[in-house]
Order: structure tokens, then C-alpha cells, then sequence
């Protein structure tokens, strides 16, 4: 997975991130996370991985009851120019499909990049009030929180309010199928850290069909 990274921070260094290259970029993150670790048929047979498509919040509260996922504290970009704008900033694309902390001033902790995308579940449940983390700059909570909104049956319009120790936002998309197992696991990491006060924001990254996108933003993965 460390490689998998590499070659994401190379293709954001390279790329002039005009507006038609988004599609390529995140095209080429699917594709990485389906064949990293096997064959794409066999994913889309164990895991139910699908072709990136037009969503609803209905078809995404959907899926998430019927995979038995955490169906509250769900968020999504508020419109189709946040999420790209999401898109331009490497540490955003570094973290895509998996998890970013942020400590009480919204600042961006750095992690171990040494080790896959889905790991973090001991430094969560190990993090602490009183104890200083070293950050990483160019991505804050704040250019997050300002562009995206809560969905569900139950929004949780309550997560932004108050000021937590720390927030712990976790990107997901319904095109990986069940293969988020790995991503929802980490609210369990939540619930074991008593001494901390931990936002856990749920942020989907499936394209929505309110966005009303064109032919040519829309995504095909084969």
C-alpha cells in the first residue's frame, strides 16, 4: 500500500489539475484500490464492487442497511464544485477512501505512511486530550467542513456543533462495495477511547445525482 501512495502523490505532483482531469484522477484511484491487492473480477465478486455511478442519499442510506454499515453522521459535498475543489489538494487524494484526524484547532495530524490506508483504528483509539501531535500542513478541517452537508434519515446536524478534542473524518464510496467494512470499522475505535472526545463524520465521495453533472464529468471504470 506504501506504493499505492507514492503513485498517488506522483500523479497529483505531475498532473495540471484541470477541470477534465479530475475524471482521470479519480479513475485511476479506483482502479488503484480495486486491483492493489487481486484482480478486479474477484473484487467485484467478494466485495460487490461496482462502477462508480450517480447516487442518491436514499440509494446510499440503502446501502448502508443493507450491508448492516453505520447509517448515521453521514455527510457528502454539497455540490459538484466542492467536491472537485476537494480533489485539487494532494493530502485530500492521499487520504481518499480512508481516514483524516484533526486535533481540537482543526489542524491535520500526520500519520504513518508506511503503512495501508485502512490502518489507524489503534492510533484512534489511543489518541488523547493532553498529549501533543504533530501536524501536517495544507489541508485544514475547516476547508472540509464548510463544503459539505449531512444526508440520512436521521442527519446529524449535531456533529458540527461544540469543539472536540478531535474529528475523525472517514471518506467512503458505495463503488467499493462491501470492502468499506474496512473504513466503518474504524467507529469501533471511537467507542473504546474513553478519554477523548472524538467527532466521527462519515464524508461519502460517490458522484450525486442533485449535481446534475454532464456527459463528459461523469465516470466510467471497466
Amino acid at each position: 500500500m506504501h506504493h499505492t501512495f507514492n503513485i498517488e502523490k506522483q500523479i497529483v505532483k505531475n498532473i495540471q489539475m484541470k477541470p477534465k482531469t479530475f475524471l482521470i484522477l479519480f479513475a485511476i484511484l479506483v482502479m488503484i484500490v480495486a486491483v492493489t491487492a487481486g484482480c478486479k473480477s474477484f473484487f467485484k465478486y467478494k466485495f460487490g464492487m461496482v462502477e462508480p455511478r450517480e447516487e442518491t442519499p436514499e440509494s446510499l442510506i440503502a446501502f448502508l442497511e443493507n450491508n448492516k454499515f453505520p447509517s448515521g453522521d453521514m455527510y457528502m459535498f454539497s455540490d459538484s464544485t466542492a467536491y472537485f475543489q476537494a480533489l485539487r489538494n494532494p493530502l485530500f487524494i492521499k487520504k481518499f477512501l480512508s481516514h483524516m484526524n484533526f486535533n481540537r484547532d482543526g489542524l491535520l495530524l500526520s500519520s504513518d505512511t508506511t503503512k495501508c490506508q485502512w490502518s489507524g483504528y489503534d492510533v484512534i483509539k489511543a489518541l488523547r486530550p493532553d498529549s501533543a501531535y504533530p501536524t501536517v500542513p495544507g489541508l485544514q478541517l475547516d476547508e472540509i467542513l464548510r463544503h459539505i452537508k449531512p444526508f440520512g434519515k436521521t442527519p446529524a446536524y449535531d456533529s458540527m456543533s461544540g469543539k472536540p478534542d478531535f474529528t475523525v473524518i472517514v471518506t467512503w464510496g458505495k463503488f467499493i462495495g462491501k470492502y468499506n467494512y474496512r473504513l466503518f470499522d474504524l467507529s469501533g475505535a471511537v467507542d473504546e477511547n474513553k478519554r477523548a472526545k472524538i467527532r466521527l463524520i462519515w464524508l461519502n465521495v460517490d458522484l450525486q445525482k442533485s449535481w446534475h453533472l454532464t456527459k463528459h464529468q461523469k465516470i466510467s471504470f471497466r
